[in-house]
């Protein structure tokens, strides 16, 4: 049975246990409600798939506005994907979901896997859409090993070098404290130092800080609460002589830990105090037992020199009658128009 609620209600349980079997904090409800209450536009629509006895089997969370339907997900949004027990629940459920009747679809941080993305794909073209595939990001991904000297030992003599000289560099400076907030009374104060933190660099200048956006502000600061409340949250700091130099705003969940958003001090930057505080994160990881570090967003440097292995995501843009010009646009001008502005940068 398919059913439609602007709110999952008792279903909340059963939609937590899917998603921890998909492994996503991000498909958890926890995320979903806070990303909606920061974000949300139109209509939000929990689509399910129950059981005879009432339990859930499936689920997508999605919101409408006018012909266009997207999934509850934007560039905050490490995944996005339908929740199902089993392949025959998936292949149900994307079914329910093209059957909503929107010309236009927008699927965001869909997880790169082969047979996902081509059941989708082969369900749009069975619904009459023409879909477009736009891959990215591409998510650094470490495979954790048991200890943290294994960890080390693989890495290139210069991080190595690297990692042990700067923290002893940093030592020499002062006092130098790393510790991992999980909730408790400081929660908000902790939180404030890392926000606050984030904002004092460049991302402040360039308005791209979380601070610098209410919403996003909203995001981070309800889902910190929500994820401390079921045990996810991983606010690590590293301090000098009591104050906050480097931060990294993490989550565990289903053995993996997740980096949603890291920075540090620009004043201590030739320091490396990110180096040091992510050191101490994949130390700290290894302690906990997780198996795996998700390092989420773009192939960045500083990620990249502790792993070579990605795990992309997706986007796929979908459109039918009378949308399908959106399809054109998005399949053949928008790439001819990229390229003519990349040629006029260059020049």
């Amino acid at each position: 049975m398919i059913c439609t609620y602007s709110e999952l209600g008792p279903l909340v349980p059963d939609w937590e246990r899917l998603a921890l079997g998909a492994g996503s904090p991000f498909m958890t409800h926890a995320w979903m409600s806070c990303w909606w209450s920061a974000f949300g536009d139109g209509t939000p629509i929990w689509l399910v798939l129950l059981d005879s006895d009432g339990s859930l089997r499936a689920g997508a969370f999605l919101h409408r506005k006018g012909g266009r339907l997207a999934a509850a997900a934007n560039v905050h949004s490490g995944d996005w994907d339908v929740l199902a027990r089993d392949n025959d629940s998936r292949a149900e459920l994307w079914a329910a979901v093209l059957d909503l009747g929107a010309h236009r679809i927008h699927l965001q941080a869909m997880p790169e896997r082969a047979e996902g993305t081509r059941l989708v794909c082969e369900e749009l073209e069975r619904a009459g859409y023409r879909a477009v595939c736009v891959p990215g990001p591409f998510c650094p991904w470490l495979a954790l090993p048991s200890s943290w000297e294994e960890l080390i030992g693989a890495l290139s003599s210069g991080l190595r070098q690297q990692v042990g000289r700067r923290r002893r560099t940093l030592e020499r400076k002062g006092s130098l404290t790393f510790r991992t907030v999980t909730g408790g009374p400081m929660l908000g104060e902790d939180t404030d130092a890392f926000l606050k933190l984030e904002a004092s660099g460049w991302k402040g200048k360039k308005g791209t800080a979380i601070l610098s956006d209410p919403s996003t502000e909203r995001l981070y600061r309800d889902f910190a609460r929500a994820a401390a409340a079921e045990g996810w949250l991983r606010l690590h700091l590293l301090e000098l002589d009591g104050s906050v130099i480097a931060a990294s705003y993490d989550c565990a969940f289903a053995d993996c830990a997740y980096l949603l958003k890291t920075t540090f001090s620009e004043a201590h930057g030739r320091l490396s105090p990110g180096l040091v505080l992510l050191a101490e994160v994949l130390r700290s990881s290894i302690g906990e037992d997780l198996r795996s570090y998700d390092f989420l967003g773009d192939p960045d440097v500083y990620k990249t020199r502790w792993t070579s292995e990605l795990r992309p995501r997706t986007q796929i843009y979908a459109y039918r009658g009378i949308a399908r010009p959106g399809y054109l646009y998005r399949k053949e001008l928008r790439p001819l128009l990229k390229s003519a502005r990349d040629r006029v940068k260059a020049l």
